[in-house]
């Protein structure tokens, strides 16, 4: 089987061909990029760490530590060391979070910031929350009992010793024995 072709059909091919190959579409690269933009939004989690130390604590924001969870996992860079001024950043995806601190023995611990409770975190994105985590000393304050003074300077005589309180009651007692006795002894003549 030949196939024969006419010059006309030849020549229809040829500029076909040709005009395309110099339109403008594909004169530049075939492939057109398809620009897709997948945004991620999230949002800013600061975690700072303060102390009290006002009954006798020598604790530093650094001597506590810190995790931040979302659903029961560590995020990344999770569990730090507590910072103070500066405080631990988190930039993470929108979500449930929990930041917690173990107990220290002698400190005891509460969440400062307005809605937020117990550490749970409820993360919209575009949201930048600061939660403070403040560690005050649960010891006794360091009280100083300043002894009264007499007119002339000296001090007077410490009178809360038990001694003491056992000789003003045993005077208190003896000196009711003595009038009771007295009265007994009068109405008994």
């Amino acid at each position: 089987m030949t196939i024969k072709y006419s010059k006309s059909l030849a020549l229809a091919t040829v500029i076909a061909l040709t005009s395309l190959m110099m339109s403008p579409a594909l004169a530049e690269d075939p492939v057109v990029p398809v620009t897709t933009t997948s945004v991620v939004e999230t949002g800013t989690i600061h975690v700072l760490s303060r102390v009290i130390n006002d009954n006798l604590g020598t604790k530093f924001p650094t001597d506590f530590m810190f995790n931040l969870k979302h659903w029961g996992t560590d995020v990344v860079g999770s569990p730090f060391i507590g910072t103070g001024n500066i405080g631990t950043t988190f930039v993470v995806t929108p979500g449930t979070y929990v930041v917690s601190s173990p107990i220290v023995d002698g400190y005891y611990g509460s969440w400062y910031n307005e809605g937020i409770t117990n550490g749970f975190i409820d993360l919209q994105a575009g949201d930048v929350v600061t939660i403070v985590r403040i560690h005050n000393d649960a010891g006794i304050a360091d009280v100083v009992i300043e002894q009264p003074a007499t007119e002339d300077g000296g001090l007077l005589p410490n009178t809360a010793t038990p001694w003491y309180n056992y000789l003003i009651v045993g005077s208190l007692i003896t000196a009711a024995g003595a009038l009771g006795f007295r009265k007994f002894a009068l109405n008994s003549k």
